[in-house]
């Protein structure tokens, strides 16, 4: 009795693993850095700075 448990623990195992691998996904990630700098007079200096994230996902199938 024991090993069915133990079979059926390892074929379910297995059957989720696989279902995993076959199902799988691709993701891009995308960073776009900007710098940008305003200067007023003489010694007034304003820097900007902006981090743009794009993520772009594609499941793989059959």
């Amino acid at each position: 009795m024991k090993k069915k448990q133990i079979l059926v623990a390892v074929v379910a195992i297995g059957a989720i693993a696989g279902a995993v691998a076959l199902t799988g996904c691709n993701v891009t990630r995308t960073v776009t850095t900007q710098s940008q700098y305003y200067q007023r007079g003489d010694t007034s200096c304003t820097i900007i700075t902006k981090t743009v994230e794009s993520y772009d996902g594609k499941k793989n199938g059959l």
